[in-house]
């Protein structure tokens, strides 16, 4: 009986969380090949605003998006509360949150079109693309 109850108890924690790997990417021209968590931490921050003296244009899911949330918890290393807090000081500085996008598509046609861009998308988005990735990590995520 206590093997039956582990075993259905390992099953509904694997049905809680699903994982993915999630990649920073940027479009085919970015002049970078990789970057350290830092460097991402002040880009999408806009510390770093410029690559080879081109304005970077960064991109960002909404906020209720599965990628986000890892993407803040893993990259930025910041809750969804303290970036907020964040923006609205850093307002006053001149400085402006990345372009908020709706959909992985909507990042692949920046991508394509727009030089130095800079998002994240799921690994598997990306494989018929023609990107740079530039940092990955792996996400856990919570079913409801």
């Amino acid at each position: 009986m206590r093997l039956v109850l582990v075993f259905f108890m390992v099953i509904l924690i694997t049905l809680q969380l699903s994982s993915f790997e999630l990649l920073v990417i940027a479009d085919k021209q970015f002049s970078e090949n990789n970057l350290t968590k830092e460097e991402i931490q002040s880009i999408f921050l806009d510390k770093k605003r410029f690559i080879n003296e081109e304005k970077i244009l960064v991109m960002n899911h909404k906020p209720d998006h599965p990628l986000r949330r890892c993407f803040e918890e893993n990259i930025l290393e910041k809750t969804e509360r303290s970036l907020e807090r964040y923006w609205r000081k850093a307002y006053y500085q001149g400085k402006r949150p990345p372009k908020v996008i709706s959909s992985i598509e909507m990042l692949f046609l920046y991508l394509n079109s727009i030089h130095p861009t800079i998002g994240y998308s799921d690994a598997n988005a990306t494989l018929t693309e023609e990107v740079r990735v530039l940092y990955r990590v792996e996400c856990e995520i919570k079913n409801p």
